[in-house]
């Protein structure tokens, strides 16, 4: 089950599942691009990376390998529930270094920005409580 940060934390932390940013490795997104087989497979995550190779137990199944070597944060927040982000904790392994992201242009990243924007708003309005009545 995925080769992520488990052991990283246990050797730098002296607290239970606590991982410092000045701990964590940086990496390139063509670095990234590179671990994209369900046997070798990196995810980014609000420019945060994690390692799921081999990853199979996951509750939606391999599915999550159709985002190996690529940013899945909107993918994450359209079929996750909140708090579904704990769960990964075990998996971070660094920080994508922002300035190495070369494949979207300024109208892409306003793009998911603004997407990202609407979200939180709909969130807060309550867009996404579900009702027991219903």
């Amino acid at each position: 089950m995925g080769k992520g940060g488990r052991a990283l934390i246990k050797t730098t932390s002296a607290k239970k599942d606590e991982l410092t940013s000045t701990v964590l490795k940086k990496y390139t997104w063509n670095e990234v691009k590179e671990h994209h087989t369900p046997d070798d497979a990196w995810i980014v995550h609000q420019g945060k990376v994690y390692d799921v190779s081999d990853w199979y137990e996951h509750p939606g199944g391999g599915v999550i390998f159709t985002h190996a070597g690529d940013d899945m944060t909107d993918i994450f927040a359209a079929f996750h529930a909140k708090g579904s982000m704990k769960a990964m904790k075990q998996f971070l392994i660094g920080d994508l270094i922002p300035e190495s992201v070369d494949h979207k242009d300024q109208k892409q990243i306003d793009f998911e920005k603004g997407y990202r924007e609407l979200r939180t708003q709909l969130i807060k309005m309550g867009m996404f409580d579900s009702s027991k009545l219903f």
